[in-house]
């Protein structure tokens, strides 16, 4: 099988993550500080921003808690 037949098979079955205010996310530069989503904004070139209980960040930045596996 061909890489493009691969990916022509995953996009038609990728859905994006739900985030919501509430959840818990993984900060930091090793990932490794729990912060909780206050609030989602957009900034001046429009990209999605997290406003946490840790300061604002991008919102492909830190990692999804509820998306991790439960042995992380």
């Amino acid at each position: 099988m061909r890489y493009y037949e691969i990916l022509e098979k995953q996009e038609d079955s990728y859905t994006p993550p739900d985030i919501n205010v509430g959840d818990e996310i993984m900060l930091g530069k090793f990932k490794n500080r729990k912060a909780v989503i206050k609030g989602i904004s957009f900034d001046k070139n429009g990209q999605p921003v997290l406003k946490t209980s840790k300061g604002n960040s991008a919102l492909f930045k830190p990692r999804i808690k509820k998306l991790m596996d439960k042995n992380d």
